[in-house]
């Protein structure tokens, strides 16, 4: 059985407590790696620069430099992390915010340790992660799952299961670049804008 690749990740959250419970949910997982933690949103460059993890797990709700204003500052960076938001935020402009500046996922604090270990394997592998429980916040375009081809259907199931492009194509025998495309097709059929939006909407309308 091939070995699962280690992910370092780092936790900027304002509350130590909370903090510290990440790090020790997720130290039962020998495939994660805790690299450091900071409260405030000023040192999350610093941190990310010395111990460039695969993954930020961040609070949105931080003192000074918020979470949103964080992840914009981030995309700057020329090696970013991926960024998972877990927030207690269950709103739609935070949610839609947080993705279209660029988080890779969004995780509720009401979710479990499992969904936590679960959502941060996905995005360091290119994925995407919406908590189920969001779904019905993202804006629904109210367009049934008919009008997109069967080889789409078959690419937006493999996407919800938080697949990146590559791993689609290797599952459905296509290539990497034409699982792209559809995904284009997918987003423009759909008045889609991101990623997570398309996996929100197929939460919504089972395929």
């Amino acid at each position: 059985m091939m070995k699962m690749r280690t992910i370092g990740f780092v936790v900027v959250e304002d509350h130590p407590i909370v903090r510290q419970g990440i790090r020790l949910l997720l130290s039962r997982e020998p495939h994660l790696r805790w690299l450091g933690e900071t409260g405030k949103g000023e040192h999350v460059l610093d941190l990310v620069r010395q111990t460039q993890p695969d993954v930020l797990i961040l609070d949105l709700g931080l003192p000074g430099l918020q979470g949103l204003d964080v992840i914009k500052q981030l995309q700057k960076e020329p090696a970013a992390p991926k960024i998972l938001v877990v927030t207690a935020r269950q709103d739609a402009p935070s949610l839609n915010a947080a993705l279209e500046f660029g988080a890779q996922g969004y995780l509720l604090k009401s979710d479990d340790a499992d969904e936590l270990a679960r959502a941060l394997a996905l995005i360091a592998d290119d994925g995407i992660y919406v908590s189920p429980a969001l779904a019905e916040l993202m804006s629904d375009p109210g367009i049934p799952s008919h009008v997109l081809t069967e080889r789409e259907r078959d690419v937006v199931a493999a996407v919800v299961q938080g697949l990146p492009s590559k791993a689609v194509g290797v599952a459905l025998g296509i290539s990497e670049h034409t699982v792209r495309k559809h995904r284009e097709n997918i987003a423009r059929k759909l008045n889609l804008r991101n990623p997570a939006q398309l996996v929100a909407w197929a939460l919504r309308h089972p395929i």
